[in-house]
Order: structure tokens, then C-alpha cells, then sequence
């Protein structure tokens, strides 16, 4: 039996064919499907190609399931509504599950074990499981709250700029990096910029490699960043422990963090602060596997679980 997994986020829609023993097979991607980015008729017809296109393939072949993994599945009745008809429309006759793309993050990160996922990407959010009880923290989305994602990250860039440009904050590398990115002759054309790039999530949190090319040349505003970054970071975890896990507080290590996104792409800039500030109770871990495959882990337990 083959397996298709897809990780709908919040910047793209990735679709992954698998094998049985859930060896990749192919993969592509195409635009967001999150509802509020691409309305609900376009994260239908997104999720629509990506499957025509998968079937179209070869790899996929005729005995196959779903697994559907969505930003923002569980958080508007109606989308959810739109969502659930998509993958039953889409599915057919084939077996699938449709979840929260952060309980796929989970599923992918920890192999479905027990322990916290920590989710950086576009915005940031935070899941523990414990004993087949789900708890999750943050995820308010980019207008009010994904402190320390890429959205949260390319904002505070922006802001260090304007610091290091009147000199409230020591003139660095980060000054420069952001004139010559954002072609500015002047810096108060930045605010122009600013205008055109904020309401746009995905196009802000382009900008937050930017900060990590700061850090590593030795900015001390984007160094900054980071740690801050790290401190709201550790803040969804040690809620969560609190929750899930507070008869292990004593325990060096015993709650396995994995931590899923591209904000850790940064390494040590991000992870360096981020282990410092984290309960000792946790430990960082790497993902067990990639986010493409959580939903399809999801709906193999549930298939087994059913037979």
C-alpha cells in the first residue's frame, strides 16, 4: 500500500508519496492551502491539484491512503466544514485522515511518543502529549501572537533596523544587510516597505534567514533577536510541562522536545539559547521524521487501531 502525505503550512503545501515501509518515493510542492491565506475555494483547489497530480504520477498507484495535514484544521467551524468535504471529495474510496498540521508536526517530530513538538516556521506553536492527552500553547497567529517564528522574526528585523538607523541601538551588520535586501536609497523608505510587506506573513517571514545573516556576522541586535526568540520559545514549553508533565520536573531530561521548522534552521543561534532557557526537565531533540509524513502516521495508527 502506498501512502500520500500532505503538509499543508502556512508558507506551502507539500505532497509526499510513500511506500509501505514509508520510504519517499516523490515529493512537490505547491502554494499554501491555509484558508486564511488562499480563501476556502482555493485550499480546495490546491489540495485537488496537488492529488490529481500525485495520482498522475505513477508512484502512487491504486491502493493508497490519505493523510491530510492542514494550518489552521480545528480553529474555524467553517473552514474545518470546507476542509473535511475537500479531503472526503478529494479521498474517495480511499482511507484518510485530516488533522491540525502541528498534531502531524507531533506525530512526525516524536513518532507519535509521548513528549512536546516545538513548531517554528511561518509562526510558532508548541504541542504535548502525554499519556493520550493533548495539550497545545501559542499558535494566536501572526497579528497578535507567533512569538519567535519566522512572521514574529522578520517583524523584530525590521525594528532593529529603524534602532540602528537613529541610533538607539550600536550601528551593525544588520543595518546594511537590510538597505541592500530591501533596496533602500534612503532608510526611512523602509517604512514604505514595511507597509507593503507586514500584511503579508509569508513575505515577512521571508525576511528572517536576513537575522541569521546578521547573527553570523556578528550583529549584536540580531544575536538579540534570537535570544528573545529562545525566550518565548521556552515559554510554550514550560507551560506545557506544567500541564503534561509535572511529575517529571525533577527528572533531568525526561521530556524529549523536538523542535520542527525553519527557524531552526538558524543552529546554534536559535538552539544555543533556546536549550539554556528551557526547563532542565527537557532535552532538544531531532524530528524522527519529516513533517510530510506525520498526518500518514496519524491514519496508519487509526487503521490498525480499527481493524
Amino acid at each position: 500500500m502506498r501512502w500520500l502525505g500532505i503538509d499543508g503550512g502556512g508558507t506551502k503545501t507539500a505532497f509526499s508519496i510513500f511506500d509501505d515501509r514509508l520510504r519517499m518515493l516523490d515529493r512537490f510542492t505547491l502554494p499554501t492551502c491555509h484558508y486564511a491565506q488562499a480563501g476556502l475555494e482555493g485550499m480546495h483547489e490546491v489540495l485537488d491539484r496537488g492529488c490529481a497530480r500525485a495520482r498522475a504520477c505513477g508512484a502512487l498507484g491504486d491502493d493508497y491512503g490519505i493523510g491530510f495535514s492542514i494550518c489552521g484544521y480545528g480553529e474555524d467551524a467553517e473552514a474545518d466544514r470546507a476542509a473535511r468535504a475537500a479531503a472526503e471529495s478529494i479521498a474517495g474510496p480511499h482511507p484518510h485522515a485530516i488533522v491540525n498540521d502541528v498534531e502531524a508536526a507531533w506525530a512526525a517530530g516524536l513518532d507519535m511518543a509521548d513528549g512536546i513538538a516545538l513548531i517554528a516556521g511561518t509562526g510558532s506553536i508548541a504541542l504535548g502529549v502525554c499519556a493520550g492527552r493533548q495539550v497545545r500553547c501559542g499558535g494566536w497567529d501572526y497579528e497578535v501572537g507567533d512569538e519567535g517564528g519566522g512572521g514574529w522574526m522578520g517583524r523584530e528585523l525590521l525594528r532593529a533596523f529603524t534602532r540602528q538607523s537613529d541610533g538607539r541601538d550600536p550601528r551593525g551588520p544588520l543595518h546594511a544587510l537590510v538597505r541592500e535586501r530591501l533596496r533602500l536609497d534612503d532608510d526611512f523608505e523602509v517604512i514604505a516597505r514595511a507597509r507593503e510587506l507586514l500584511p503579508d506573513r509569508t513575505r515577512t517571514a521571508a525576511l528572517s534567514p536576513l537575522v541569521t545573516e546578521a547573527a553570523e556576522a556578528g550583529d549584536a541586535s540580531a544575536r538579540a533577536i534570537f535570544e528573545r526568540a529562545a525566550r518565548e520559545e521556552a515559554d510554550l514549553v514550560r507551560t506545557l510541562v506544567g500541564e503534561l508533565f509535572s511529575d517529571r520536573i525533577a527528572d533531568e531530561g525526561a521530556v524529549p522536545v523536538a523542535c520542527i521548522g525553519g527557524t531552526f534552521q538558524a543552529g546554534a543561534h536559535i538552539l544555543r539559547p533556546l536549550s539554556a532557557a528551557l526547563p532542565s526537565c527537557c532535552r532538544l531533540v531531532r524530528p524522527a521524521h519529516e513533517p510530510d509524513v506525520g498526518a500518514v502516521l496519524i491514519l496508519r495508527a487509526r487503521l490498525a487501531r480499527d481493524r
